[in-house]
């Protein structure tokens, strides 16, 4: 029977950039769509209820017109719940988040909801072991939640920042230079904005270490799964 797979942005949809290396892991057959938490929404109305607070966990994504926006975790869960529910309701047998933010409270009637922060935290430790992980994330304002979130590791990570929507890597690889010089042994692409292209500036750079990035991790798996 054909799936019926959706990808699910916090921001506006579609996001190809972040959902392409999954697409390209799927089988022939599957049926594919996309929704936004933000889609139809304007950037007043988005700047009144769903912008980042201080204070408050963060989150980091992009509307239709390329705007960078930061927003805020507790609103966008709520938003991604009825989004859910809709995309449930259009037939979604999986559902994939694309964000490696923790949202605990999402639920599903029937869908497999598939939650890159899950899939990350288990594959990364079980490769690593007790290797020191470099973990780069897009914002200063992540840290918090994220080292909660990596307590997993053998070992408590280190980490450095910069934004995935940056012009070019040049902030990627400086944040990479960072935690491999503090002791990193390998690093963790921290957003589903990093892309295959950032590994590969990272190893034109002359970066050899391991390089895992939520993507294509994330591709991996799902290609298993089905």
């Amino acid at each position: 029977m054909t799936s019926r797979i959706a990808f699910l942005t916090i921001g506006q949809s579609p996001r190809h950039d972040l959902s392409g290396v999954v697409e390209r892991a799927l089988p022939p057959g599957v049926e594919i769509s996309h929704l936004g938490a933000l889609d139809g929404i304007d950037r007043e109305e988005i700047d009144a209820r769903f912008a980042s607070r201080s204070g408050q966990p963060w989150l980091i994504s992009k509307l239709a017109d390329g705007t960078v926006i930061t927003l805020d975790v507790e609103a966008i869960g709520v938003r991604l719940q009825l989004c859910i529910e809709r995309l449930e309701a259009q037939g979604a047998e999986i559902i994939v988040l694309l964000c490696t933010g923790e949202f605990p409270g999402l639920t599903t009637d029937r869908a497999t909801l598939i939650e890159p922060d899950a899939v990350m935290c288990r594959t990364v430790a079980g490769l690593l072991g007790t290797r020191q992980a470099g973990i780069l994330l897009p914002l200063p304002e992540q840290v918090d939640e994220a080292r909660a979130k990596w307590s997993v590791l053998g070992k408590p990570p280190l980490f450095a920042f910069a934004s995935p929507y940056d012009g070019d890597a040049a902030g990627l690889i400086c944040a990479a230079r960072e935690v491999l010089d503090a002791g990193a042994q390998a690093l963790v692409l921290d957003c589903m904005g990093y892309r295959p292209e950032h590994k590969q500036a990272l190893r034109a750079a002359g970066i050899a270490q391991p390089v895992l990035v939520s993507g294509v991790v994330m591709a991996a798996a799902l290609g298993a799964f089905l």
